[in-house]
């Protein structure tokens, strides 16, 4: 297998509609409302990427978020998503979500995308980044496990179709 050029790089406003395509075609991915990326789109196009007060869930410190894409010949092949969660004693960041097109897995991108985030988390100050992803899936568990996660918890039967435990996995940032 060859492994594909490509570069990473903030998304932007023209990205929503590759994002929507490339996660609809992925069955586990998370499948958000189009108006969640088109929010953290139009936060990162002003310079300060954060969750609407409406999305909050009743914090009224800023949270932060950042939305980093993969790129080949101009064709997006990944996407990534961090969140900040503010905190008075440390900052935790999340990484929530990693998307690689299926043509494009086991090439680094995933990886590549990860530390992305990871970098991005460090520069907002973030001590420690926490993450949520199916037991069953034995590659992303490999890859997180890879860049330092360790599995700090477990919930039974957290996913449905298919029905699935959620590792809470952890990484504690230098």
């Amino acid at each position: 297998m060859s492994v594909p050029q490509f570069h990473l790089r903030r998304a932007i406003a023209s990205d929503l509609d590759p994002i929507l395509a490339l996660e609809r075609a992925t069955d586990l991915a998370p499948h958000w409302p189009p108006s969640t990326y088109a929010d953290i789109l139009e936060s990162n196009a002003l310079g300060a990427p954060s969750i609407p007060r409406s999305l909050r869930n009743g914090w009224e410190t800023e949270i932060q978020r950042c939305l980093f894409v993969a790129e080949n010949d101009n064709s997006l092949i990944g996407f990534a998503v961090g969140l900040l969660h503010p905190a008075a004693s440390s900052r935790t960041a999340e990484l929530e979500s990693v998307v690689v097109s299926a043509n494009s897995r086991r090439a680094g991108i995933g990886r590549a995308l990860c530390r992305a985030v990871l970098d991005w988390s460090r520069s907002q100050g973030a001590t420690e980044v926490v993450l949520e992803v199916r037991a069953s899936s034995s590659a992303a568990v490999a890859l997180y496990a890879s860049l330092g996660f360790t599995t700090t918890a477990r919930r039974p039967r957290y996913y449905q179709d298919p029905a699935d435990d959620a590792l809470l996995m952890r990484l504690q940032l230098e």
